[in-house]
């Protein structure tokens, strides 16, 4: 009986333990977890509309073409030294206002290329020079100047050219003006016979041969070289030829030019000739042609 109080008193010990045990388990706070790695800061509302969180890059060419296209096919087939970046020139643009009416502001400068060696106005510092798009109208074509418009200031820039028409007056100063040849675009340069038939019937209207002897801005100042045939030289002293070949000498056969080196001048006959005769014979003469004619009719 003893023994089964002592039984019963260690099951209830151990039961309380166990009890004790199990609770303390139950109640008993975990392990505290490991702390968690930062994120990134949240980011701010930037208050702008995500189509415009883009870097914008500046507008090629072709971009420009897409909206100006009359433009850019101009610059292409005329453009010449001003086939650039459209952005070289217009630096900003969509910023004209027809209430400012600031076209002028907005436009580019000439002179923010195109300066002389000295850092000038690049035709110079000439009293009466014209503004730029007098001459070159539109930039995009800028070898398009309209020679009717401008042709009293052609010798600003073609000053060799307008000099000689100045100095050396000829139908082409009377009766013709710079835009009457040179009329269809700038640099144009139209053939002689345009205006003039060929003056020799033996000879082929050429410009390159007409201007061998006529200078195009002096014409009346000719020259010519020792090979120019005389049928050339027909073509304006006919009557002369006519004399030639009607009598036939050594003076038939030696080109006009190896006597007239230059135009107009009348060599004497001793260039050629010397003096072949003594001194005694010609006392009684005045000058060769009182015996042998005229060199384009010797006597027999």
């Amino acid at each position: 009986m003893m023994i089964s109080k002592k039984v019963a008193v260690l099951v209830s010990i151990i039961g309380i333990t166990g009890l004790i045990t199990v609770y303390g388990c139950v109640t008993q706070p975990g392990a505290a977890p490991m702390p968690a790695e930062p994120g990134p800061p949240a980011e701010k509302p930037s208050g702008i509309s995500p189509e415009y969180e883009i870097k914008v890059k500046p507008l090629t060419t072709a971009e420009c073409g897409q909206c100006h296209f009359s433009i850019f096919e101009t610059i292409k087939a005329q453009g010449a030294k001003h086939q650039i970046d459209c952005v070289r020139c217009h630096t900003e643009y969509h910023v004209y206002s027809p209430r400012k009416q600031n076209f002028e502001q907005i436009m580019p400068k000439c002179s923010s290329c195109h300066l002389s060696a000295s850092g000038g106005p690049f035709h110079g510092e000439h009293k009466n020079l014209i503004p730029c798009l007098n001459c070159h109208a539109d930039p995009h074509k800028p070898l398009l100047i309209p020679a009717e418009e401008i042709e009293t200031s052609c010798s600003l820039c073609h000053s060799k050219e307008g000099g000689e028409i100045k100095n050396y007056p000829s139908s082409h100063t009377t009766e013709v003006t710079c835009a009457d040849c040179h009329a269809e675009k700038h640099g144009y340069i139209p053939d002689c016979s345009a205006c003039h038939e060929s003056h020799s019937p033996k000879a082929e209207l050429a410009t390159a041969d007409c201007m061998t002897c006529h200078p195009v801005h002096k014409p009346t100042q000719i020259s010519y070289t020792e090979e120019t045939e005389s049928s050339i030289c027909a073509g304006c002293h006919d009557d002369v030829n006519d004399l030639l070949q009607k009598k036939e000498t050594k003076h038939t056969f030696v080109k006009c030019a190896e006597c007239h080196p230059v135009h107009k001048e009348i060599p004497l006959c001793s260039t050629c000739h010397g003096e072949p005769h003594p001194k005694t014979m010609l006392r009684s003469v005045t000058s060769c042609g009182d015996c042998h004619g005229i060199a384009h009719d010797l006597a027999q």
